[in-house]
């Protein structure tokens, strides 16, 4: 789309069909849509900090923010401006990131799943679907939580999907199949280097928890094991902390409780102020469950919702600027395209399975809003399924300049990142990443 509202009268459209379901009034400039309750009041209005950040003098690293939109495609963001009118001047805050480039997301047997496209970011490495922190040789490769760790910084992982599901998993285990949810839940009690896990996946803990070995290890490696957020909140920051707030992951954006940007917030204070530093992956993971139903509606929600998070971040980066933040996703789900596009692919491969399963998701959710008209939306998917179209990369702090004007493969953002944490050989060593 070459604008980002091609005339008021579709903006005007827009805003209708998001208060129509839900959504509300467009929130004012620097104001989040779902604000934290928890938040101390910033000493700037988000805006401010934002218009900021091409004057930070940003030094050498000790903090790193990785912020994974799970599937979050070319369009995603583009499609949240045009139908939500943004946060902050019309934009989401990640927007505001001053380096920005591309990202191939291809995995070594092609078209990427979260299994493949997390590894490559959490351990430099190009793999093969469903594997998780292992190489095409199933061997174990080091992850940058492991890295951070072993260089004495604390180290968080946060996601408002299931935390047992392939991208948090893949910064916290090794296994072979993405699948296995309980055995991934059983690792990350037994293995995991990370000092803080939240997210969703309860129902997979449970069954996990059934085996009194996996109970007597909380104990042991001293894991408070929480599944409240007032439970969270009385953490009392010993030993290591694993929350499970939902059976599985957080469906709707506006009924989250706790939002992401409450986790973000919460493992942000958690893991800042020591002298070593720290490494937190927050990941948007809902957003790719939208688009695997082709709820576009549900998408802008989430990636609000996601946007919410990654204005901590930047919050954090502006007032501490040691530490780097990078936006970016695992893959492309869903093929969104302005409806211009989207409307001839469709018709031309509606035949097949993805579309014509994306087709029967509109017409259900078509029937369920009866007050809406998803056919006057200005963007629309056209597959239910991964793609191998590119990414994006957004990042401020010291080094992340090389992102910008730049296209890179998935693995190479994390062994920058390893290398932002101090190790230089991390990840790959040769170009195409597998070993």
């Amino acid at each position: 789309m070459n604008r980002i509202l091609r005339s008021v009268c579709v903006f005007t459209l827009a805003a209708a069909l998001l208060f129509a379901w839900g959504c509300g009034a467009s929130p004012q400039n620097g104001e989040a849509t779902n604000p934290p309750a928890s938040s101390i009041a910033p000493a700037k209005e988000t805006i401010d900090y934002l218009n900021e950040l091409g004057h930070i003098e940003f030094t050498q690293a000790k903090n790193v923010l990785l912020f994974i939109g799970d599937g979050m495609g070319m369009n995603h963001i583009k499609a949240t401006d045009a139908i939500t009118g943004g946060n902050y001047d019309g934009k989401l805050a990640i927007e505001y990131l001053t380096n920005q480039g591309t990202v191939i997301t291809l995995c070594n047997e092609g078209e990427p799943d979260s299994a493949s496209g997390g590894t490559a970011l959490a351990c430099g490495y190009k793999s093969n679907r469903k594997y998780l922190g292992l190489n095409i040789k199933r061997e174990e490769i080091r992850n940058v939580v492991e890295l951070a760790n072993s260089m004495g910084k604390k180290t968080g992982v946060v996601t408002n999907e299931s935390i047992v599901d392939a991208t948090p998993a893949a910064f916290t285990i090794h296994a072979p199949n993405r699948d296995d949810e309980s055995n991934i839940a059983k690792l990350q009690i037994e293995t995991s280097a990370a000092d803080i896990i939240i997210g969703g996946g309860k129902a997979m803990y449970d069954k996990a928890l059934e085996d009194s070995a996996y109970r007597q290890m909380l104990l042991d490696h001293q894991i408070t094991y929480a599944t409240t957020w007032e439970e969270v909140e009385a953490y009392n920051n010993e030993g290591r902390l694993i929350a499970t707030l939902t059976e599985d992951y957080f469906e709707k954006a506006e009924e989250a409780s706790p939002t992401l940007a409450q986790m973000t917030e919460k493992a942000l204070s958690l893991l800042s102020g020591t002298e070593e530093g720290f490494f937190l992956l927050v990941e948007g993971g809902a957003m790719d469950e939208s688009a695997h139903v082709s709820d576009v509606m549900e998408l802008t929600r989430q990636m609000l919702a996601f946007d919410d998070a990654v204005s901590l971040g930047i919050r954090f980066a502006a007032e501490h600027p040691d530490t780097i933040v990078i936006v970016t996703a695992d893959h492309d789900t869903g093929g969104l395209q302005p409806k211009e596009q989207a409307d001839p692919y469709v018709t031309a491969h509606r035949a097949e399975y993805h579309t014509s399963e994306m087709l029967k998701y509109e017409a259900a959710l078509q029937e369920e809003n009866p007050e809406v008209d998803l056919a006057a939306l200005p963007y629309r998917f056209t597959t239910i399924a991964h793609t191998t179209n590119n990414v994006q990369i957004f990042a401020i702090g010291y080094g992340t300049e090389i992102f910008n004007g730049k296209t890179v493969q998935s693995f190479e953002i994390g062994k920058f990142i390893g290398a932002a944490l101090g190790d230089e050989s991390f990840g790959a060593q040769n170009k195409n990443g597998l070993q």
